[in-house]
């Protein structure tokens, strides 16, 4: 087979090459076109939003330098995509062909086929001619193309406009705001420091850098300030908050008064962050201003977690006091100099405000600061010199944060005043009535908290002035003094029967501080002065009452002593049977038993009689010592009032007092015991009869012990009889001897008259 040349080989016609040519130009100019209108658009985008994100937000020269740093890096981007991947890639005949092959489906793959086979060597005669019906029948059809058909116009046009709009838009702003286009342009592009111009001024004080450091769980205040110089003050301000939780939320601000002028040309605003725990960064905006950034820190609030005080007590009480440790409201003793001392602060302190609060009034303000701190500003010292009256010390701590405590440190101070002395005092064998010889002897106990100056009596007679007597000077001021052998001599007095004695036992403490020593005063004691019979009339009258006490008493025990008698026990009942009625026989029922008197009956009525003597015995006890006692005092009245005689104070403490005391003190106690095991025991029975005598034979004991002071009762009665009789006799011999001697006188008188 024969082989033609190349350069005679079919091809298409010249007006196909050239709409090839003519393509690859087109589609280059859309890249270049489209690409660039991108670019352009990216380029009016980022102008607005640089714009606006710079009016709005202000941001740092180094944030607009970032920013400035992405529109350029998209730029290089849009156009690496939309022009430089795509302007220089090689489009080849065939790529051409391909597309007008796609696009034109009438060219039926024949301008393809040209291209691709017109390249190739011919392989034979038939192949070329095959070629050539191919490339006529596609270059016929060329005339039929066009390319604009080819392209897709919606994204060139889409770019396009856009990038005319935001052109035309940006032209339009630079002409119209030429002096805000020119800030824009030094601020992103220059990235000048340049504010941009408002209409409104907002500030915001109390923030360091933006910075404000406060107590964690305090309420915080934002104070927003609008200068009403500026051609509009805003309506409204708000807070964008966002919490350190994820949180965000805007709060409007509110207004605060109205500005004054001249005076304060600022509109405030405010709002209140309640109970802040965790930090918190918000923006204030209002009007086209804004102060962007400001955060709250959350921080520990100082506090003191040791506190002592150093007390300097008053010279008179003569004692050191400890360090006391701080717990609630301190008790101090009044006149103290009191020293402070704070220590272990949670935080390094800068500063102390003390203000000192007395009787609910505000009085100084002091202000601890450097060198009047702790050397390592862990704590402070503060002085008192003189506490007279209550006083709370308000502790308010700044730390190195400049957080101020949210609640000053509160310290109470109580001024607990010197008490007087307390008396325990009363008169010792002393009735309501004296002679006018009597010794009136006062027992107890004076005590106080610091020491006990001096003690004395204080008596008036009628209503006469006051007098003292001492009973001691105790320079040693000791805490407490007992009253034993004090007693006030009435001869001395010069009293006389008919008259009356107030008198009371005064003590006086140490205390040197406002009006002087604390005085005590013990019961007021009025005694009426009689003569000794008249006393004597009246100890035997209250000798009588005891006396018959003492037989009600006495009766009381034989009743106590029966209850036991009478007590009886199953083991007794069944030994000792009732005698059967006459005439009746073996195995007889009695007619008249009792269906009621079970054995649970009886075992309660043991029980109920052992109680009621157990109760007997311990109130006949204290009946009996109270006796005892009386006839004591009876005793020492005669003593006291010097009017005693051996034989009369041996009847009353031999014969009457001693005994009474041994019963009550001994036999009693031991008539207790037994009934206390007679009454455990009542339930098992086993030694019941036997505990019972026990018993029975102590109360026999007592009731023979009673009667014997009751004998003795009695012969002091017919002694004071006899006593009395005899004070009669010679009553009426001294009135016969005084009427012997009237009548002895008016008979001289008659004698001289005659």
């Amino acid at each position: 087979m024969a082989t033609l040349d190349h350069d005679d080989r079919p091809t298409l016609a010249s007006p196909a090459w050239t709409l090839l040519g003519a393509l690859r130009r087109r589609i280059r100019q859309y890249v270049w076109l489209e690409g660039s209108a991108a670019a352009v658009a990216w380029l009016g985008t980022a102008f607005w939003a640089t714009l606006a994100a710079d009016w709005f937000f202000e941001p740092s020269p180094l944030v607009r330098a970032i920013m400035l740093a992405a529109v350029a890096a998209v730029v290089v981007l849009v156009l690496f995509r939309m022009i430089g991947r795509r302007a220089f890639v090689p489009i080849t005949d065939g790529n051409a062909a391909t597309v007008l092959e796609r696009r034109f489906p009438q060219f039926n793959d024949s301008l393809l086929t040209a291209v691709v086979l017109g390249d190739r060597p011919a392989d034979d005669v038939l192949g070329e001619e095959m070629l050539a019906r191919t490339c006529r029948e596609a270059s016929a059809r060329v005339e039929e193309v066009e390319l604009r058909k080819v392209f897709n116009p919606r994204p060139l046009w889409l770019h396009c406009g856009a990038a005319t709009l935001l052109t035309t838009s940006v032209v339009m702003f630079a002409v119209l705001f030429s002096g805000a286009f020119g800030v824009w342009a030094n601020r992103v592009l220059a990235l000048s420091g340049d504010p941009w111009p408002r209409y409104t001024d907002i500030v915001v004080d109390g923030f360091t850098d933006g910075v404000r450091k406060v107590a964690r769980g305090s309420d915080v205040e934002i104070v927003a300030k609008a200068d009403t110089r500026m051609p509009r003050v805003p309506e409204k301000v708000e807070i964008r908050y966002r919490t350190e939780g994820g949180g965000r939320g805007r709060v409007t601000m509110d207004r605060c008064g109205i500005s004054r002028g001249e005076e304060d040309y600022y509109q405030e605003f405010s709002h209140t962050f309640r109970g802040v725990l965790s930090d918190i960064d918000f923006d204030v905006v209002g009007g086209d201003d804004r102060v962007n950034n400001l955060w709250i820190q959350a921080v520990d609030s100082p506090m003191i977690s040791r506190m002592t005080l150093d007390c300097e007590l008053p010279a008179y009480i003569r004692r050191r006091q400890p360090p006391l440790p701080v717990t609630g409201v301190m008790q101090i003793p009044t006149g103290s100099r009191v020293t402070v001392r704070a220590e272990e602060a949670n935080k390094e302190l800068v500063r102390v405000q003390v203000d000192k609060v007395v009787a609910e009034r505000p009085e100084t303000t002091e202000v601890l600061e450097a060198d009047k701190l702790n050397a390592d500003h862990s704590g402070f010292s503060h002085t008192v010199e003189r506490l007279d009256d209550n006083t709370t010390l308000l502790f308010t701590l700044t730390d190195t944060d400049g957080v101020t405590g949210r609640d000053p440190v509160r310290l109470v101070l109580v001024a607990a005043p010197d008490q007087p002395p307390q008396m325990a005092v009363q008169l010792d064998g002393i009735g309501a009535a004296i002679t006018p010889q009597a010794r009136v002897p006062v027992v107890g106990r004076i005590a106080d908290d610091y020491g006990i100056g001096r003690v004395w009596f204080e008596y008036a007679i009628d209503d006469r002035e006051p007098a003292n007597q001492p009973i001691a000077e105790l320079p040693r001021a000791p805490a407490a003094f007992n009253l034993n052998d004090a007693a006030l001599e009435v001869r001395p007095l010069g009293v006389k029967p008919g008259q009356k004695l107030l008198m009371t036992v005064r003590a006086a403490d140490l205390c040197d501080l406002g009006k002087g020593p604390n005085l005590a005063g013990s019961e007021r004691w009025l005694l009426e002065i009689v003569t000794p019979d008249q006393l004597r009339a009246m100890l035997e009258a209250r000798e009588l009452v005891l006396r018959q006490r003492f037989e009600r008493m006495l009766q009381e025990v034989t009743e106590t002593r029966d209850l036991l008698a009478r007590l009886e026990f199953e083991s007794e009942e069944s030994a000792n049977p009732a005698a059967a009625p006459a005439g009746s026989e073996p195995g007889d029922k009695p007619d008249n038993l009792d269906s009621a008197d079970t054995p649970e009956r009886r075992a309660a009525l043991r029980m109920l009689r052992v109680q009621s003597a157990l109760s007997n015995c311990r109130k006949s006890a204290q009946e009996v010592l109270g006796v005892a006692e009386a006839f004591d005092d009876i005793r020492k009245q005669l003593v006291n009032n010097r009017i005693d005689t051996e034989e009369l104070k041996k009847r009353i403490q031999e014969g009457i007092a001693r005994p009474l005391h041994e019963i009550a003190g001994e036999m009693f106690p031991e008539l207790e015991r037994r009934i206390e095991a007679l009454l455990a025991d009542l339930e098992s029975q086993g030694q019941g009869p036997a505990l019972r005598n026990r018993a029975q034979a102590q109360a026999d004991e007592i009731l023979l012990a009673m009667q014997k002071v009751r004998d003795r009762m009695l012969e002091l009665e017919s002694f004071n009889e006899a006593v009395e009789l005899l004070r009669k006799i010679i009553e009426m011999q001294k009135e016969l001897k005084e009427e012997t001697q009237r009548r002895h006188k008016q008979k001289i008188r008659d004698l001289l008259k005659e």
